[in-house]
């Protein structure tokens, strides 16, 4: 990978698909993206551990040495500041899409994955994708992964990643672009060691790179542009 190169990490019960927005955006822009399925998503499997750790480890073999962008989604996100964490020497930066340090920090302040009433077309591909994973992926794989995401907890090592961070948030019915140093502090995100920002996307969900796609892909591409 060369030093413009990103690593897009999708989300639990999710592919590479999701990604496809921002891969055509970040391509276009000159960088050098790979958006790999992850191993029981349709990516290998063989010597992978059924574990957010595990998938996470994988995607360091992926880096091939070289520091990467990692951008993730979701799950992914928390698997991008796993890696900031153990392999700082191969993170230039992590960009969190709807991604934070814990499900207990997020909870109480972005209830619910979809705007009501919004985004329709977009929420029946999403729902029917992630039904077509989670149905090759098993039941077996989902009770031993399922849990390690719910279990993550990144909080008390927050300080220790020193890499530029980007949070992008889907505002929900909740929140504006002027509530993005609140939602910054109520999600823990100031306790990062290295220079964060948050930005809120109004009237999106959890899934805001598929439901806005150009205000994310301007965003990411802005700030990448600024590092």
């Amino acid at each position: 990978m060369d030093p413009r190169s990103a690593m897009l990490i999708h989300g639990f019960g999710c592919d590479c698909r999701f990604w496809e927005p921002q891969a055509t955006a970040l391509r276009a822009a000159g960088w050098d993206v790979a958006t790999p399925d992850l191993p029981y998503h349709g990516g290998p499997t063989e010597g992978v551990e059924q574990s957010l750790q595990g998938l996470a480890a994988w995607v360091v073999g992926r880096l091939g040495g070289t520091p990467a962008v990692l951008i993730g989604h979701s799950m992914g996100g928390m698997m991008a500041l796993q890696i900031a964490h153990d392999r700082p020497d191969l993170t230039r930066a992590i960009v969190l899409v709807d991604a934070f340090p814990s499900l207990s920090v997020v909870v109480p302040h972005l209830p619910g994955m979809f705007v009501p009433g919004l985004h329709r077309t977009v929420r029946r591909w999403i729902e029917d994708t992630r039904e077509e994973v989670f149905r090759n992926m098993g039941q077996r794989v989902y009770g031993n992964l399922w849990p390690t995401v719910a279990d993550f907890d990144a909080v008390d090592w927050l300080p220790a990643i020193t890499c530029p961070a980007l949070m992008v948030i889907g505002g929900r019915q909740l929140y504006r672009a002027e509530d993005a140093e609140r939602l910054k502090a109520d999600l823990l995100l100031d306790r990062l060691g290295g220079p964060c920002s948050v930005v809120v996307v109004p009237m999106t969900g959890h899934f805001l790179n598929l439901e806005e796609p150009e205000a994310v892909n301007g965003t990411i591409l802005d700030w990448l542009g600024a590092l």
